[in-house]
């Protein structure tokens, strides 16, 4: 539904506007029949800042006006207008015109301009479809300007209604139109922009080597004239992207010990083929194939009784020397197990990301460790 909206009664609006502004020079509050004339929000800055306001300098006058500029100069034009009520009706006498000219800024924003041109001022009113606090639906007073002569001239302006709404319908759409205008450019600089992109990536296809192989009917050539397993077998050379095995996170072999790792193997074969080389014949229990001993012979072997007294202490020297070097034996092949074991831990934090240096301290630490559990 079309909202019906009268013309501004000019010779009832005015008449109690002008009524006011003289009382400026009296009061530093503005009087209460002027806040009902103002739009609602020119109402509340009229209002709350009149009240705040400290200044004696600074009248209620010039928050009737929005600009800084402008208000210090309607202050100077209201000082120097005369205000004279007529004599018989005891309002004040208006000009015989007022034109009125209209401006619609949205859907919801109509204003209409009255300029006095014997005060130097301009009356801009604003239609209020619900101002319950003055009085109901109507014009009120949005700003009240100076006027310095036809330069304050504006050609928005429309002398009707109408047509300042088939101003402003036209105004949206030349604003459209400027819109679109002014995003052909983009849209051109984003299109040639993806055009780059293509010819760069065009450029692989003319790389030598770079094109991707192209699918095939019936033909069994491929590009330059190979095969077609010729022409593929080319790829066996690429390592795959996705390949789980990288030369990098190959480690390298923990240095060699002070032990060597056949060291006991060695010993207790020196010890039971006594001392013969590798390229001999094997041996049962020490002995050669052809004199190995009989079972009896094995029997006076497992009692052995000195003959003399001289025997008997070449024996216990004897026996005493080979337990010394199975002792020795026995030693080396703890230290060897104790080696291996040591490699074999290092290996193991290695492979978990445990540097040297923090391996090293943790095999410190236990051994400090074993060193209190003996003395305790």
């Amino acid at each position: 539904m079309v909202e019906l909206i009268n013309p501004p009664e000019t010779r009832e609006l005015l008449p109690p506007l002008l009524a006011c502004l003289p009382l400026a020079f009296v009061s530093p509050r503005p009087p209460p029949a002027l806040l009902p004339l103002l739009s609602p929000i020119l109402r509340q800055r009229v209002g709350v800042l009149s009240s705040l306001s400290t200044s004696s300098t600074e009248s209620w006058l010039q928050l009737l006006c929005w600009d800084a500029g402008k208000a210090e100069r309607l202050q100077s034009v209201i000082d120097g207008a005369t205000f004279e009520p007529h004599p018989v009706s005891g309002e004040i006498e208006l000009p015989d015109e007022l034109p009125v000219t209209y401006k619609r800024v949205d859907n919801e924003t109509l204003k209409a301009q009255v300029p006095l041109l014997e005060y130097s001022l301009t009356v801009v009113y604003l239609w209020c479809p619900t101002d319950e606090e003055g009085g109901g639906r109507g014009w009120r007073v949005a700003e009240l300007l100076p006027r310095q002569g036809p330069a304050d001239e504006d050609s928005t302006w429309a002398s009707s209604i109408g047509e300042a709404n088939v101003q402003a319908s036209d105004r949206l759409t030349a604003d459209v139109l400027r819109h679109d205008q002014e995003e052909k450019p983009q849209d051109k600089e984003m299109a040639d922009d993806n055009d780059d992109d293509d010819d760069y990536w065009a450029q692989y296809d003319s790389t030598p080597g770079a094109k991707t192989p192209a699918p095939r009917a019936a033909s069994t050539k491929g590009p330059s004239g190979l095969s077609e397993q010729s022409y593929f077998s080319q790829y066996g050379d690429v390592q795959p992207a996705m390949d789980n095995h990288d030369p990098e996170e190959e480690q390298p072999e923990v240095g060699p010990s002070s032990l060597n790792g056949d060291m006991l193997a060695n010993l207790l074969r020196r010890q039971v083929d006594g001392g013969l080389n590798s390229e001999e014949v094997p041996r049962t229990n020490g002995y050669s194939p052809e004199n190995v001993p009989s079972d009896e012979a094995a029997r006076a072997l497992n009692h052995p009784r000195p003959a003399s007294a001289s025997s008997g202490s070449s024996d216990a020297i004897a026996k005493l020397e080979k337990e010394a070097e199975s002792q020795s034996t026995y030693e080396v092949g703890v230290k060897q197990h104790i080696g291996s074991s040591i490699k074999g831990l290092f290996r193991l934090a290695k492979a978990t990301g445990m540097p040297r240096a923090e391996f090293q301290a943790l095999v410190s630490t236990e051994l400090e460790l074993l060193d209190v559990s003996d003395d305790a």
